[in-house]
């Protein structure tokens, strides 16, 4: 086998790799909004007295997800 052809196969396994990896975060996606709500809910239940902490963690959680800042459901 010459080097050439070791490299060429190289480039592919490697090109390969990096396409499966790239197509599995692709599937995994982010998590999206709909988590957000469930834990604003524990923080509610948790701390009665700290909601508006509550709620500024809420709209950290959306924006880290890259999601639009809106008010709880029960706000």
């Amino acid at each position: 086998m010459n080097k050439r052809n070791r490299s060429l196969r190289l480039t592919a396994v490697a090109v390969g790799a990096f396409g499966f990896a790239a197509s599995l975060s692709a599937l995994a996606g982010p998590w999206g909004c709909d988590h957000c709500v469930p834990i604003y809910y524990d923080c509610v239940n948790a701390n009665p007295d700290n909601r508006d902490g509550c709620v500024a963690d809420f709209w950290n959680c959306q924006t880290s997800n890259g999601c639009m800042i809106s008010l709880p459901p029960d706000f």
